[in-house]
Order: C-alpha cells, then structure tokens, then sequence
C-alpha cells in the first residue's frame, strides 16, 4: 500500500496490548534513503541527547489513523548526537529540497513523499510545491518515478532524468486527495 510522509506523522503508535508508545514525529531513512522507521516525538524535547525511533521492521501494521507496533520494546533509543537523515525534522532532510531534470530545468520542491513500507526502495515519487499560490490555484503536482529511473540525491537537489517532466501529474482539488 502507498503511504505519504506527511500522512504518517502525527500518528499514535500502540503495541498489541492497545497502550500508547509515542507519536509519529518523522519519517526516518538510512543513507541511500531506504525507509527505516520513525522517529517518536520527544516529551522533553530539550536538551536533545537521544532519539526515540521504531524500525520498519517492528511496524506490524501502517494503518490510516495509527502505527501498530508489535511489542512495548520496538521503541529503541540512539544517541541524539547521531544525525537522521529524516523527511521533515532532521539535520539532513528532504523536504523542501529542490527536483530538477538533469537537463537543469527545475520541477518544484518536495513537499511529500510516496513510498510502500514493504519494500525495500527509497520511493516511489514526490509530491512537488512551485509555492502557495500556486499550490492553491492550481494544486500541487505529483512525480511517480519509473521503476528503472536513475535519481540522484544529493546534498543540496534531487536530479531525475529529462523524461519525468512529462509524467507530472497536478494534483487539483477537486480530483481529491487519495491516491
């Protein structure tokens, strides 16, 4: 099933027996951007000396109003000092980050990202701001990237091939939210 970034934090994560361990605060990713987990808001959130966070593995369900977790001890604690690469709250993230063709055209930032928990993939497409007014006038626009697609990450733009110009999907209102 397809799950968006921004549709998963805020979310409560309960174990099997029903009782709450935190709340979805990120999206987490390893270094090729491969889907690890999520990172838990902090109680406390000062001073930051360690991360809460749940692994993919130990989500037993992605539901649409919460994470279930398989057990009261999938919640692991790292050092905070360690950088996340994360979706939203990290020191390395990627929203906002800009998409451009390799050709140099620009096609937005990242506002969302869409990807399968089971699968073993960074993701499978972007959705993209060219800024508010726009995205109210005319809605925000979506990049599903060929399965054999070669996209470059780096440190300040996401490059995708000249060929995803045209697959651009605008996500207008009226045609709804869900996929």
């Amino acid at each position: 099933m397809i799950r968006q970034a921004q549709h998963v934090i805020g979310l409560p994560v309960l174990h099997a027996g029903g009782g709450k361990v935190g709340r979805v605060q990120d999206v987490w990713f390893d270094e090729s951007w491969r889907l690890c987990g999520v990172v838990l808001r902090d109680r406390f959130p000062w001073p930051r000396r360690s991360v809460r966070v749940v692994r993919k593995e130990r989500i037993a369900s992605w539901g649409d109003d919460a994470l279930m977790v398989d057990g009261t001890d999938a919640v692991e604690t790292l050092d905070g000092k360690r950088p996340l690469r994360t979706f939203d709250s990290g020191p390395v993230r990627l929203r906002d980050r800009p998409v451009y063709t390799v050709d140099g055209r620009v096609l937005g930032r990242v506002s969302d990202v869409y990807f399968r928990p089971e699968e073993d993939k960074p993701w499978i497409g972007y959705e993209l701001t060219d800024g508010f007014l726009v995205d109210v006038t005319e809605g925000r626009r979506r990049l599903f990237l060929p399965e054999d697609a070669e996209v470059v990450i780096g440190e300040d733009a996401i490059l995708v091939p000249a060929s995803c110009e045209r697959v651009l999907e605008r996500n207008h209102k009226e045609q709804g939210e869900g996929l």
